[in-house]
């Protein structure tokens, strides 16, 4: 993560690593122990990017009651009543999201959280089961789970130019 401008935003080894955390499964307790490891403003970075990227990729009603099942959420909880209300909100919610998240104390936050990487972890999911070599053009879609691909998006200026397809090249 780097800083700019008094607030901090995930590079590109977070993004790979946020999707390689999701790809089979959501890994809980690897997102745990990243959350764990970054001070209070990196924590908030992290937990709305998971948030505007789950966003991105679709939350539907049905995305957001499997997010809570697999998170063990209840829609009950006042942390999730409140960030729900801001979804039902449209886009804006998203900005009514941030908003909620920049007041929440740390053990809520811990809660925004893991509702988040759940939510991020069951949209991506769907989007990334549909898509395919041929037609995907997304680089967060590439085999980020072999070390060649990583290594060829963080040496790569225009990484955000590639997708599936240019795995092949790599694997041969």
């Amino acid at each position: 993560m780097r800083e700019y401008h008094g607030t901090w935003q995930l590079d590109l080894p977070d993004l790979i690593r946020m999707n390689q955390l999701v790809r089979r499964r959501v890994d809980f307790e690897g997102f745990e122990n990243w959350y764990a490891a970054l001070m209070p403003a990196q924590r908030l970075a992290l937990t709305y990017c998971l948030c505007e990227f789950a966003h991105q990729a679709g939350v539907t009603d049905a995305v957001f009651e499997e997010a809570l099942a697999v998170a063990r959420l209840s829609a009950d909880h006042p942390i999730v009543a409140r960030l729900l209300g801001c979804r039902r909100n449209g886009v804006s919610g998203l900005l009514g999201m941030y908003e909620v998240l920049t007041a929440l104390g740390d053990a809520d936050l811990a809660v925004a959280f893991r509702l988040f990487v759940s939510l991020f972890g069951a949209a991506e999911g769907r989007v990334y089961r549909g898509e395919r070599k041929d037609w995907c053009n997304h680089w967060w879609h590439r085999d980020l789970l072999d070390e060649r691909v990583v290594r060829d998006l963080l040496s790569d200026p225009e990484y955000y130019r590639t997708a599936m397809r240019d795995d092949d090249r790599l694997k041969r």
